[in-house]
């Protein structure tokens, strides 16, 4: 009850009168969306205008050909070479949205990778443990920020929340991730978690 959510394929709720219905949008997309230059810009200046992002799982192997998008979300999907149990380090566990994981938390899923990681003006909530998996795997790609699975960052006055996290069901149904993204949700709206 504290907030109402509308779960949509349609494009055409991409415009400046009906985004203003809405205090937040959600991805869980994949690919290269329907949508027009028109409700494209509108989405971002929805966001730019102060109002709230998410992006989840999927959500960075979104728009590979919409710089605009990467601005926006703050990295792409390059490859899931884990698909397994993980240990996931909380970066910050004084931070409101992760406070309640504590300083890690074990969990099943496919383990993305983050290229085009816009480090500088993200801020990690969730990284992958490299203890955890098999770094020498094929399809690994180290980089110098290692795995970020969870993250904020503003656009415009708007705020963006993304987390890598959330391919398999029994996650979805896991009441940290719940929780995780009830936070999210609330902080990208400006309400406390």
């Amino acid at each position: 009850g504290v907030f109402e959510v509308t779960a949509t394929e349609d494009m055409s709720e991409f415009s400046a009168e009906n985004l203003e219905r809405y205090a937040a949008v959600m991805f869980y997309t994949s690919g290269e969306l329907p949508m027009s230059d028109a409700q494209k810009t509108a989405l971002l200046n929805f966001v730019r205008s102060g109002r709230g992002f998410l992006g989840v799982h999927s959500a960075t192997d979104t728009f590979y050909t919409w710089p605009d998008y990467l601005d926006l979300i703050g990295g792409y999907f390059n490859g899931h070479p884990w698909h397994q149990a993980v240990t996931i380090e909380v970066v910050d566990p004084g931070d409101p949205l992760v406070a309640f994981l504590g300083n890690s938390l074990q969990i099943k899923d496919e383990i993305y990778q983050i290229g085009d990681f816009d480090y500088r003006g993200s801020r990690v909530l969730l990284r992958l443990d490299p203890g955890s998996v098999d770094l020498g795997r094929a399809g690994v790609h180290r980089r110098f920020y290692g795995w970020p699975l969870a993250w904020t960052r503003s656009y415009g006055e708007g705020r963006v929340f993304y987390t890598a996290l959330g391919h398999e069901p029994s996650v979805w149904q896991d009441a940290r991730y719940q929780r995780l993204l009830a936070n999210a949700i609330l902080w990208s709206i400006r309400r406390s978690p």
